[in-house]
């Protein structure tokens, strides 16, 4: 990266957060489970199943702070969070995933 750019994403502490959501696991292993979504934009794969292509355009999600995102994970009554997309692996997770460890909630990617 050009040193003179700046980071959008701020090593993570930002991130482009489409929505954040309570509710239960609707499908896998964990299938009826008691979650917290939190959906990030931007995609650069386009898979044709996608039920969520309204997530693809990363510049319609202005990067939002992770911290208060993590505020509202911890309020709601699932202790765990499942981080999607859009396609989640395209940013710096690690910040959100560690301060999740940290407040005691189990975090979950799906990309």
């Amino acid at each position: 990266m050009n040193t003179l750019q700046q980071d959008p994403f701020e090593g993570g502490r930002k991130l482009p957060v489409m929505e954040e959501f309570y509710t239960l696991q609707g499908e896998g292993y964990n299938m009826g489970s008691a979650a917290y979504f939190i959906r990030i934009g931007g995609c650069d794969v386009g898979c044709s199943w996608c039920d969520t292509k309204q997530s693809w355009d990363a510049t319609l999600f202005p990067p939002v702070s992770v911290d208060d995102v993590i505020k509202n994970a911890a309020q709601s009554p699932g202790k765990t969070v499942v981080v999607t997309g859009g396609e989640p692996s395209r940013y710096p997770l690690e910040y959100l995933t560690q301060q999740l460890h940290n407040s005691g909630i189990k975090a979950m990617v799906e990309t």
